[in-house]
């Protein structure tokens, strides 16, 4: 809950999901879009010398279509214009506060990446001078560690999204030695990267994570593949015909093993709505969750492996997928003359 009266430029969505206003008696109150649609109209009555304004949080969430909206909220006489942040769980920060020292990410601990990964991240800086996102990436050489740093992203304009690749493949440099690790920042925002040879992933997903901001969840367990077909007969001039076939081709695929990063992307994958396949690094079909089971627990000996229950959004979800080519033993790159 908030009081309006303390209500400034930048919020959560989930931190005005109750606002109070202290007022001895009847209050208007209007919400408008920035297009200027009145999206809450209405005259709430004072209880106690004040007003509660409820569930304001599933009420402007799906209005907010990326990452940050703004509404102009209107209590009596006073109006406020908020720049409003999509978040779909509660915070112990508000947007001021987090939007300064982190990415829009739920994950703040050390990521794994593999050479062959794309990794995105969103910063949404608020400071009037937008320092430039750069990477300090790690390279082992055959006898030491070295390091070099890297410009990803630079000019990035004020209380704006800005999504940035910081896949490790852009980082490689042969010269220096075997990429290790990186660390990505902007200003206060850090975050680490571990390279590592990683189980090559069937399915990876590209999710809007709690902040509206993609990000790709590969699963590196095992799939299941368990098509369910629906059959209408009937006996018709004296034989039984299947006169409609439909076929739902489900999958369920394990992320396998993570750490505590994977654990908070995965769970951003359950509770979002809008999901595409990431195949080779493009971005494919749109895909429907229909179950997650990701339980865990804080043991020591637990293994959080999740399961995700899905489908192609499309009415023929069943696609022939290609096999991809192996690579070839001896390529243009083998030396016929060695002996």
């Amino acid at each position: 809950m908030i009081n309006f009266n303390d209500i400034g430029s930048w919020h959560f969505v989930s931190e005005l999901d109750v606002i109070q206003v202290t007022a001895a008696s009847n209050v208007a109150v209007t919400i408008t879009a920035a297009d200027g649609e009145v999206v809450l109209e209405g005259t709430y009555i004072a209880v106690n010398g004040e007003v509660r304004i409820y569930g304001l949080h599933r009420l402007l969430s799906p209005l907010i279509p990326e990452s940050v909206a703004d509404f102009k909220l209107t209590v009596g006489s006073a109006t406020k214009t908020v720049h409003v942040v999509q978040c779909r769980i509660d915070t112990d920060e508000g947007a001021s506060q987090w939007l300064t020292a982190h990415f829009l990410t739920t994950v703040t601990t050390e990521r794994d990446t593999a050479l062959d990964r794309k990794e995105l991240l969103t910063v949404l800086p608020t400071e009037t001078a937008v320092p430039d996102v750069t990477a300090t990436a790690e390279y082992y050489n055959g006898s030491s560690v070295v390091s070099a740093n890297h410009t990803l992203a630079s000019n990035l304009p004020s209380g704006k999204t800005t999504e940035v690749d910081v896949s490790a493949a852009s980082l490689a440099d042969a010269a220096l030695g075997e990429l290790v690790a990186y660390t990505v920042t902007c200003g206060k925002r850090a975050l680490r990267y571990r390279v590592a040879m990683l189980p090559t992933a069937r399915y990876a997903f590209l999710l809007r994570n709690n902040f509206g901001a993609w990000e790709a969840l590969y699963f590196t367990g095992s799939t299941d593949f368990d098509p369910e077909y629906s059959r209408e007969s009937a006996v018709i001039k004296g034989r039984l015909s299947v006169y409609d076939l439909e076929e739902t081709a489900v999958m369920k695929a394990h992320t396998g093993p993570m750490r505590p990063s994977g654990v908070a992307l995965a769970l951003d994958a359950a509770r979002c709505r809008e999901l595409l396949l990431l195949e080779d690094g493009k971005i494919g079909d749109a895909v429907g969750v229909t179950a997650v089971d990701v339980k865990h627990s804080t043991a020591d000996d637990d293994i959080r492996d999740f399961t995700f229950t899905w489908r192609r959004e499309a009415v023929l979800s069943a696609k022939l997928e290609k096999p991809k080519k192996i690579p070839k033993l001896f390529d243009s790159t083998f030396d016929d003359t060695y002996n």
